[in-house]
């Protein structure tokens, strides 16, 4: 049997009520902390600064070198890419099928018109002239008698003492040894002109420019053994868009730039190919450079001609006064208070100290330029 006890109920009742209010208060604190976050995220225990537009304090350009920003006259153009070529280069070869004994020069070296460049194997060619000569002497000797015999022949022609016959036949053997000497003396000026082709000469002054065969190699008539060009005769061969080929002319100064070689300079167009290359749609243009400061080129350098399309106007400013802001550019520009604002621009094309504005100024107006 379970006995009650009668003060359990109110103690039970008196816990619940302090876990209510337990409850409650820890909500309501909790409530209470959340709208002080609250207001402390916006501000509220801080100072607020009015509405209203405060002045910005400026830099003065005071002191400061000052550019006036003007728009310039410039030739729009479009740039075709070349190669830089010599006007002559010459392949040097063998005419006889023969050795090669010695070649002189390396790729590089400087020769000069005249030099020996290659010396061939001259051997059998002068065995075959001493042959020659001997055979010519002995068709001389054979002339003399033959000719002594028709001199003999004449004192007795038209005696009893020598038939017609016989003096045709003298005759006859007269003819045939000055024949033979005739060929002997063909084929000794041919053999000396095949030794003559066994010591090949440099045409011209130039440069070497490669060397294909070397000592002990055969050489063969129409096989290069060596190149060489003239360094002071170069041309920039461009191949120029055929809707821009129409535009030029013979004569047409372009301005022609080799990046390798630091080498900017106007050429005159010397030839222009009246073919288009229907692979590239392009025309071979041949425009001549200039002799002076074109020994620091070498062939096969890339180059680039300017074509001119037209005029427009551009506004360039120093390449210094422009400052770098990660991928931004800006320029200090002074206002009418002469005070200094930055500015963002976009630039375009740079030309050696210049570069060109493309948005972001206007002209007129003046930029400074970094202090010193």
């Amino acid at each position: 049997m379970n006995t009650l006890h009668p003060q359990s109920a109110p103690v039970s009742a008196g816990k619940r009520a302090a876990t209510v209010l337990k409850n409650l208060l820890t909500f309501t604190l909790g409530i209470a902390g959340l709208a002080l976050f609250l207001a402390g995220m916006g501000g509220a225990f801080h100072h607020k600064v009015q509405p209203g537009e405060k002045p910005v304090e400026k830099a003065s350009a005071q002191g400061r070198e000052l550019v006036l920003v003007n728009a310039e006259q410039s030739v729009d153009a479009q740039n075709a890419v070349g190669t830089v070529q010599p006007r002559r280069r010459t392949e040097i070869a063998s005419q006889i099928l023969t050795n090669i004994r010695e070649i002189k020069p390396r790729p590089g070296d400087k020769v000069a018109a005249g030099e020996l460049l290659v010396l061939l194997d001259d051997r059998e060619l002068l065995a075959q002239q001493r042959e020659a000569l001997a055979s010519q002497a002995a068709a001389d000797a054979d002339l003399v008698t033959r000719r002594g015999d028709l001199a003999r022949a004449q004192l007795l022609r038209g005696t009893a003492a020598l038939s017609v016959e016989e003096f045709a036949r003298i005759e006859g053997a007269f003819k045939v040894a000055e024949a033979h000497v005739k060929r002997v003396q063909e084929t000794s000026a041919r053999i000396e002109v095949q030794l003559s082709y066994t010591r090949i000469n440099a045409p011209n002054a130039g440069i070497i420019g490669d060397r294909f065969a070397e000592p002990g190699d055969l050489a063969a008539p129409g096989k290069p053994l060596l190149t060489f060009y003239e360094p002071e005769n170069l041309e920039l061969h461009a191949s120029v868009p055929e809707s821009l080929a129409t535009r030029l002319a013979l004569g047409q100064s372009l301005l022609v730039r080799v990046d390798a070689g630091n080498y900017t300079t106007h050429a005159a167009i010397r030839e222009i190919v009246p073919q288009a290359d229907p692979t590239s749609r392009s025309v071979l243009v041949k425009l001549t450079l200039p002799k002076v400061g074109s020994t620091q080129l070498l062939p096969g350098m890339y180059g680039r001609v300017s074509i001119p399309v037209g005029q427009s106007e551009r506004i360039w400013i120093p390449s210094h006064a422009v400052r770098n802001l990660g991928q931004l550019d800006l320029v200090e520009v002074v206002d009418a208070d002469n005070c200094l604002t930055r500015r963002f621009v976009r630039l375009g094309r740079e030309d050696r100290a210049r570069v060109e504005v493309l948005s972001g100024l206007k002209p007129g107006e003046r930029i400074a330029l970094p202090a010193r």
